[in-house]
């Protein structure tokens, strides 16, 4: 076929209607790419504005963690709504030691913390009943002023069919209102940072005093939450020699009923009452910062209970001097020393 027939041929004319139909359909994708693409900003937008609920403009702000129970993992000011924080936190503690990330809608009025506004779930991890964390649950969170206060399981109105999800879910959002707080400044100093046997305790929220007339230090212990077990509050007197005086639990962690299977000794304080340190590093074979677990002799049905009781003894037992008035203190030789000794 001569070049003069192949212009005329058929085969030609297809092969001309083809680039032809192609040339138009490449300038039309270009075109309309060009007008109903959406950047990564926008995308970004979207997303946020549909976990916030409404259309909001934030800042990026630097992740730091102040909860040793949840882990901080982005955090965002919303600038455009009254200065108020968005943040996604992992909170630990969940079934069988799993985690919960939320996203979480801090509400700022006046710079200080003042409730939550949103709850949503992103992800978790072995959490094998999320399923029955309901949204009426989540949306219990905005139902209560957070500024003064953390969240609970046991808070009554925040429970839901899944204790240990549920555990982790007030986590990450306590973990969120440290963080929150530390933005605005609002975070005191932990003065027991440096202290002995805190592995367990929640610092930041726990307190002590001496009282004058008795002559005793009495700890206001918070603990961490450990396993299935929430955070107790437990009121811990010790003399001026580090002997427990007395061991109240003003709020009992256990959860679902345990309670009952915590042991006798731990539930009125009498396995701990007139020892010191030394005596209770003892007893249960631990070491200078942290107890082993579990601790021997309290296995039950609620050792996780247990074992937090036992590190709140431990702490007030161990950092009790810092209580004592300068005139009070004991010489160095005078008592045990902290920590105790691994061997005895």
């Amino acid at each position: 076929m001569s070049a003069k027939q192949f212009f005329k041929s058929t085969v030609f004319k297809c092969l001309t209607t083809l680039l032809c139909v192609l040339l138009v359909c490449g300038i039309f994708l270009t075109v309309m790419n060009s007008l109903l693409s959406v950047s990564a900003e926008e995308r970004f937008d979207r997303a946020i504005n549909k976990i916030y609920g409404k259309s909001v403009q934030t800042v990026s702000v630097a992740v730091a963690d102040y909860n040793s129970n949840a882990t901080i993992n982005e955090a965002y000011k919303v600038t455009s709504d009254g200065g108020n924080y968005l943040v996604k936190s992992t909170g630990k503690g969940g079934f069988e030691g799993g985690t919960v990330t939320c996203w979480v809608v801090v509400v700022v009025k006046n710079g200080a913390v003042n409730g939550i506004q949103k709850v949503t779930i992103d992800s978790n991890v072995g959490q094998s009943y999320i399923s029955k964390v309901t949204q009426s649950f989540l949306n219990s969170f905005a139902n209560k002023p957070a500024k003064d206060t953390y969240f609970y399981t046991d808070d009554g109105y925040l429970s839901s069919g899944a204790t240990r999800s549920s555990n982790a879910i007030c986590n990450a959002v306590n973990g969120a209102i440290d963080f929150v707080n530390a933005q605005l400044g609002n975070v005191t100093e932990d003065i027991y940072a440096d202290c002995s046997y805190i592995a367990q305790i929640d610092t930041r929220n726990s307190s002590h005093e001496y009282d004058k007339d008795k002559g005793l230090v009495v700890f206001h212990v918070q603990t961490a939450t450990y396993g299935n077990a929430s955070k107790f509050s437990i009121d811990v007197s010790v003399d001026k020699d580090g002997v427990i005086q007395s061991f109240v639990i003003s709020k009992n962690g256990s959860t679902s009923g345990y309670e009952s299977s915590m042991a006798t000794g731990v539930l009125d304080g009498s396995v701990f009452v007139g020892k010191d340190i030394t005596a209770i590093v003892a007893m249960f074979n631990g070491s200078a910062t942290e107890l082993p677990y579990p601790p021997a002799g309290l296995v039950t049905g609620a050792t996780q209970s247990n074992y937090l009781c036992l590190n709140a003894a431990a702490f007030a037992a161990a950092n009790y001097k810092m209580g004592l008035p300068a005139d009070e203190e004991p010489d160095e030789g005078e008592n045990n020393e902290e920590g105790g000794n691994e061997n005895e």
